[in-house]
């Protein structure tokens, strides 16, 4: 059971994002939010003070004034007028990260919003009632938050028991009662960084598993055309030590054979040479994205935030732009190892040891593994046309919001940054398990032959021309689900 009190750590995320972990509000983290609570039902019962969001209207309409009986419907308004995002909707585990998020920041008590609003999100956890949340034109999240609020009121659309329901009728179903919004209560649903941050610490978990995984592909790929292992040696890295760099090459040395390479001062391909370097860069900026993760999960993203003292304060700590650059950074250097590992499968293909061109059964009349290189090629091209969107910014509601972080989109972009890079690897992946079961006797390690096989199992390749999309798709799934460590990293 997961507690929310304000604080959680990315693992917890995981756990009740794509697990069965279930979700409780902890009493003291209740009794700190009606503490805070008391403060804004004082606001509203005296009626002396403008509070942003409370009894005001929203964006460029915070000078309007509202009556203090529509102010219940001030709060359902903004949840009806902002679910304005479109197109495909986040997958699954991304809605139950941003949900999660969203609960947990509330349950910090600097909102003012009642222990009733957490606890409806908690419910819908527990019952496994999530929204259907489309992501597209969403920049801060906004128009993507407001479909989980609506949610909370048995609006719209929502996945339950493997369907897409009315919410009402998985609320019903569920013995869920509809939440009715007190002041303040659907802005702070909206406010802040719940999908960026649901979107990144989903996307952060795939890059970790991915990451030991390529590792082990890249192994394999140099135990077959590589001759200088000595750029793994323990002293190299010693004398640069940067902590992901010393992990990637201990990873790659650990499954090289003896008898790999002939260790002569000789040089490799840069794709082959740069595996610490490469993949140990990457790896030093996925730890520095959990860390902004965690630290955004301990957070409270919200505005105004409301104090027990009395004290509302208007602040930013609604904006993402740390998460959207963070987002991008990583993004970055995944196309940067997914490029080296298009380098290394046109090495397979055109290597002076390959056992045939293109790696075909009967060159000529097959055209073996030639396309799948250019897919490769494809997939980083991609990534590369994709711009970073923390670098980019709007202006909306009048001129009054008119700095964006574009966290949503650039979150976005790097979930399909870590696909393509799957799927890159899963190609270089293919090619190299074709070229050692073609190869006469090749040096692979105890664990490396073990990596073949179960591919080759998994995946088998029949001699001639077969559609290799499914085989690439089915490569792909293998490094995603981890099957890869547990062969030959976890031994």
């Amino acid at each position: 059971m997961i507690e929310l009190t304000g604080s959680l750590a990315l693992d917890d995320v995981v756990a009740v994002a794509r697990g069965d972990e279930r979700v409780s509000l902890a009493e003291a983290a209740a009794a700190e939010m009606r503490e805070t609570r008391d403060v804004v039902e004082s606001v509203v019962e005296t009626n002396e003070r403008q509070v942003y969001g409370l009894n005001t209207g929203f964006g460029r309409l915070q000078d309007v004034d509202v009556s203090r009986e529509n102010l219940g419907a001030l709060q359902e308004n903004i949840v009806r007028s902002h679910a304005t995002a479109v197109g495909d909707p986040a997958p699954t585990s991304v809605v139950r990260a941003a949900m999660l998020s969203r609960a947990n920041t509330l349950a910090a008590g600097r909102s003012g919003v009642r222990p009733a609003l957490v606890e409806q999100f908690v419910d819908l956890l527990n019952a496994r009632i999530h929204p259907v949340v489309p992501l597209a034109g969403s920049t801060d999240g906004l128009g993507a938050n407001a479909h989980f609020a609506r949610a909370l009121l048995g609006e719209g659309r929502v996945e339950y028991e493997g369907e897409e329901v009315d919410a009402a009728e998985a609320l019903a179903d569920a013995g869920i009662e509809p939440l009715s919004l007190a002041p303040k209560e659907g802005l702070s649903t909206l406010s802040g960084t719940p999908l960026m941050t649901g979107l990144l610490a989903i996307a952060v978990d795939d890059v970790e598993t991915l990451l030991s995984a390529v590792d082990a592909v890249a192994a394999l790929t140099f135990s077959l055309v590589g001759n200088c292992p000595s750029t793994f040696q323990e002293r190299v890295l010693a004398d640069r030590p940067q902590d992901g760099h010393r992990e990637a090459a201990r990873n790659v040395r650990r499954l090289l054979s003896d008898d790999v390479g002939i260790d002569r001062m000789e040089q490799d391909p840069l794709s082959l040479r740069l595996l610490p370097q490469l993949h140990g860069t990457t790896r030093m900026q996925a730890e520095r994205a959990r860390e902004v993760v965690e630290t955004e999960l301990d957070s409270v993203t919200d505005n105004p935030l409301v104090y027990p003292d009395g004290s509302l304060v208007s602040c930013g700590n609604f904006h993402g732009q740390h998460l959207a650059e963070t987002a991008d950074q990583l993004a970055r250097s995944l196309t940067k190892i997914a490029e080296a590992s298009e380098k290394r499968t046109h090495k397979l293909l055109h290597a002076d040891a390959v056992p045939a061109p293109f790696l075909a059964d009967e060159p000529g009349l097959e055209s073996g593994l030639m396309i799948g290189h250019y897919s490769a090629t494809g997939l980083v091209t991609e990534s590369r046309l994709v711009d970073g969107a923390s670098d980019h910014s709007v202006v909306v509601s009048g001129g009054q919001e008119d700095v964006h972080s574009m966290g949503a989109i650039a979150a976005r972009n790097l979930h399909e940054t870590v696909e393509r890079t799957t799927l890159g690897f899963a190609i270089e992946l293919l090619t190299a398990v074709q070229f050692a079961s073609l190869a006469d006797d090749p040096p692979l390690s105890d664990p490396l032959d073990d990596l073949v096989d179960v591919v080759t199992e998994a995946v088998p390749l029949p001699p001639g021309d077969v559609h290799l999309h499914d085989k690439v798709e089915a490569i792909a799934g293998l490094l995603g689900d981890g099957i890869v460590d547990d062969v030959v990293l976890d031994r």
